[in-house]
C-alpha cells in the first residue's frame, strides 16, 4: 500500500465532533497566559493550519488546548494525525493510545494500526486492524491494510486467507486483484495468480501488471525475464511499493550485485521497513566484508522480522566477520534451540568452534550438519558432500593432451572451479580464488575448468555485462574455447591452471556447474564442501575452514559446506 493511499486513512474529525457537543461544554475562559483565545477559536485555529499543511504550529495549538483539557479524546487524536503528518509517528502513536484510553472509537485505532504500519512495527499493527475490523465489518480499509502487513512480513497464506473471499464480492477492485494476484505468486500458486494478472492486464499498460509478471518469472526462476518485467514496471512507476526490492533482488540473482545495491537503496529512500531491501543489501555487504555498512541493515532486519532466521544467520555472520566469535556462539545457539535441524546453524557453529579452537565442538556439529542435509539431491542439482566426485576428462589450456580428474588429484584433494568469463559471479570471486590459491597451493591444487560461457550473445543479457561492455560469441569450436579461456585467464590474473571442458559440457552436466560453482575433493576423491559463486552463496570463510579442515586430521564427512 503506497503512502498515498495510506495516508488517506488518517482522519481530522475532533472539529466536526466538538461542534456537536464540546464546545458547548467548555468554559469559554481564556487559557493560562495566553490571550483572551476561547478554546473553541484554537481548535479551529488548529484545524485550519493543520488543513493549510502547516503542522508544527497546528500541532503547538492542539497541545496548547490540551495543557487545560487534557481528556478530550477527539482533541488527543486529531493533535496525533497532525503529528503522523509531520512524520512524527512515535508521537503520534502515544497520542492515539491515550485517545483510545479515554475513548475507544475504530477510526483512532485505524490511525494507530497506521501509524505503526508506517514505523514497520506490522505485528502490533496487525493486532489493532483485526479489532477494527471486528468493530466495523464492512469497512475495507482495516481489512486491506492488514493483508498488506502480512504481504510485506511474508505471510502469504494469511493474505490469501484474507483476500480471496473479499475478491470474489469486489471483483472489480484491482488493489485486492494486486495484492491477492502477489500473495498466490509468492506462495507458488501461479496458476491461480495468473488469472488475477489477466485482470490487471485487461486494464491496459500498468506498472502492477508488470510488476505481478515479474514476480511469477522470479517464483519460477526465471530472473532474467523478472528483469525485465521489473525493470518495464519501474519505468511507469518507480515508486510503487516492494517494487525496487523485488528488481533488486531478480538482478542479484543474474550476478549484478552494483545494480542491485542501488534498487535496495532506491527502496529504503522511501521505505526504511522494508524487509528485503534492508536483509540483501546487508547480504551484499557482508559478502564484500563491509562490517560498518552491514551492520546497520542487520539490526534493522531483525527488528522487522526478529523471528527470522536469515536474519538470525546475517548477525551470526556478522558477528564472524567482525571476530565477535563468542557473540555469535550465543547467537547461533539461540537460534539452534528454535531451530534444531537447521543446517545452516549447524554449520556456522562447526566454524565458530573450530575458529575458537574446540574441535570436538566442531566435529559434533558438523556431523549433525551433515546427517540433516538430504540424503540425496534431485537430478541436475550435481554431487553433494559425501558423494564421489564424478570422473572427467578435460584438456588444459596450452596442451591438446585429456587429463583425468583422478590424474589431477594425484591420490591428494583439489579443488575444482567451473566458471567463465561471462558469469560475473565468477568474475567477482577471481580475487578471492587467487588469494586462496597463492595461500594454499602447496598443499591443494587448484584448477579452473572452463565451462560454457554464461552470457554470450547468443543467450540473454547480463545487465552487469552491458554495463561492462563485455561481449563475447558463442563458442562453436575448441579453438575458439580456448581463446576464451585463455582471454579469462588474462583478463582475471587467474594464477592456478586453467582446463577446457569437452565441447560437449561433460564436466559442466556431470557437476551441474553452470554458470559458476566449486567443489573441493578430498584424496578419497568424495566431494566434502560444494558452492555456488554468488553473491549470496560464495562465503570464503566457510571455503578458507574447508581447505584447513582437508589437510587436518579432521574426518572429511563431517565438514559443513555452502548451502545452495
Amino acid at each position: 500500500m503506497g503512502s498515498r493511499s495510506a495516508s488517506r486513512l488518517f482522519v481530522c474529525s475532533a472539529v466536526r465532533m466538538l461542534h456537536g457537543f464540546v464546545f458547548f461544554a467548555l468554559s469559554a475562559a481564556a487559557l493560562n497566559g495566553q490571550e483572551q483565545r476561547a478554546p473553541s477559536e484554537i481548535l479551529k485555529e488548529a484545524a485550519s493550519l493543520q488543513r493549510a499543511g502547516q503542522l508544527e504550529q497546528a500541532i503547538a495549538d492542539y497541545r496548547l488546548f490540551l495543557e487545560k483539557y487534557p481528556d478530550v479524546a477527539p482533541v488527543r487524536s486529531d493533535l496525533g494525525v497532525a503529528l503522523a503528518g509531520a512524520g512524527r509517528y512515535e508521537e503520534a502513536i502515544a497520542e492515539y493510545k491515550r485517545a483510545l484510553q479515554l475513548k475507544p472509537l475504530p477510526q483512532v485505532r485505524l490511525n494507530l494500526a497506521l501509524a505503526y504500519y508506517k514505523t514497520s512495527k506490522l505485528s502490533l499493527a496487525v493486532t489493532e486492524l483485526q479489532k477494527v475490523h471486528e468493530e466495523l465489518p464492512g469497512d475495507l480499509r482495516p481489512l486491506m491494510l492488514e493483508a498488506d502487513c502480512h504481504l510485506r512480513l511474508g505471510e502469504n497464506k494469511k493474505v490469501i486467507e484474507l483476500l480471496t473471499p473479499v475478491e470474489q464480492t469486489n471483483g472489480d477492485d484491482l488493489a485486492i486483484a494486486y495484492m491477492l494476484g502477489t500473495a498466490l505468486v509468492r506462495d507458488g500458486k501461479t496458476e491461480k495468480g495468473q488469472v488475477l494478472v489477466d485482470k490487471i492486464l485487461k486494464n491496459g499498460d500498468s506498472a502492477e501488471a508488470h510488476f505481478l509478471l515479474g514476480s511469477q518469472m522470479f517464483a519460477a526462476g526465471d530472473f532474467p525475464a523478472a528483469v525485465k518485467q521489473f525493470s518495464a514496471a519501474i519505468e511507469l512507476n518507480p515508486s510503487l511499493p516492494d517494487l525496487q526490492s523485488a528488481y533488486g533482488r531478480a538482478l542479484l540473482d543474474t550476478g549484478d550485485a552494483e545494480a542491485a545495491s542501488e534498487a535496495f537503496r532506491k527502496e529504503l529512500m522511501s521505505d526504511l521497513g522494508s524487509f528485503d531491501a534492508n536483509f540483501y543489501l546487508a547480504q551484499i555487504h557482508l559478502a564484500k566484508r563491509e562490517w560498518s555498512a552491514a551492520e546497520p541493515l542487520v539490526t534493522r532486519s531483525l527488528e522487522l522480522r526478529p523471528d527470522s532466521l536469515e536474519s538470525k544467520l546475517a548477525l551470526a555472520d556478522l558477528d564472524i566477520g567482525e571476530g565477535k566469535l563468542q557473540d555469535a556462539r550465543q547467537v547461533l545457539l539461540a537460534a539452534e534451540k528454535t531451530w534444531p535441524k537447521s543446517v545452516a546453524v549447524h554449520q556456522r557453529l562447526s566454524h565458530v568452534y573450530e575458529e575458537l579452537h574446540l574441535r570436538t565442538d566442531a566435529e559434533r556439529e558438523g556431523g549433525l550438519a551433515a546427517r540433516l542435509e538430504p540424503k540425496h539431491r534431485s537430478a541436475g542439482e550435481g554431487p553433494r558432500p559425501g558423494d564421489p566426485a564424478p570422473e572427467f576428462s578435460s584438456t588444459p589450456v596450452g596442451s591438446g593432451d585429456l587429463v583425468s580428474l583422478s590424474k589431477l588429484r594425484n591420490a591428494g584433494p583439489v579443488l575444482l572451479v567451473f566458471g567463465s568469463y561471462t558469469c560475473p559471479n565468477f568474475r567477482s570471486a577471481a580475487g578471492t580464488l587467487n588469494r586462496l590459491y597463492g595461500e594454499y597451493k602447496s598443499r591443494v591444487p587448484f584448477y579452473l575448468i572452463y565451462i560454457r560461457e554464461a552470457h554470450s550473445t547468443a543467450d540473454w543479457a547480463s545487465t552487469k555485462n552491458e554495463r561492462e561492455g563485455i561481449v563475447v560469441e558463442p563458442v562453436t569450436t575448441t579453438g575458439q574455447q580456448k581463446e576464451h579461456a585463455t582471454m579469462c585467464v588474462r583478463k582475471l590474473h587467474i594464477e592456478f591452471p586453467a582446463l577446457l571442458d569437452s565441447m560437449n559440457g561433460d564436466a559442466e552436466k556431470a557437476y551441474s556447474a553452470w554458470p559458476s560453482k566449486a567443489f573441493l575433493v578430498d584424496k578419497r576423491g568424495r566431494v566434502i564442501f560444494d558452492t555456488a559463486l554468488g553473491e549470496q552463496d560464495f562465503n570464503q570463510e566457510q571455503l578458507e575452514a574447508a581447505l584447513r579442515r582437508v589437510i587436518s586430521p579432521v574426518k572429511a564427512a563431517n565438514l559443513p559446506h555452502k548451502t545452495q
